[in-house]
């Protein structure tokens, strides 16, 4: 849990890439486990949202916010 986010999961995908994915109403995975593409990592929410359920995405890399637009289809 992080206040504002709720329920967040944090994705390290090596070479200081990371992806943020926040209010969840359930976390399905465990700190440390190894991910695939196409595992379900949360359920989306409204744990700590103002607007309802949404998902917050964001990718970081070396720390700073990138534009996510490349990263997902």
């Amino acid at each position: 849990y992080f206040k504002g986010y709720g329920n967040m999961v944090i994705v390290d995908h090596g070479g200081g890439y990371f992806t943020l994915y926040a209010h969840a109403s359930r976390i399905s995975r465990k700190v440390g486990s190894e991910v695939k593409r196409g595992d379900t990592l949360a359920l989306v929410g409204d744990v700590d949202s103002t607007r309802g359920p949404v998902l917050y995405f964001e990718v970081r890399h070396q720390g700073k916010p990138q534009d996510p637009s490349g990263w997902v289809r």
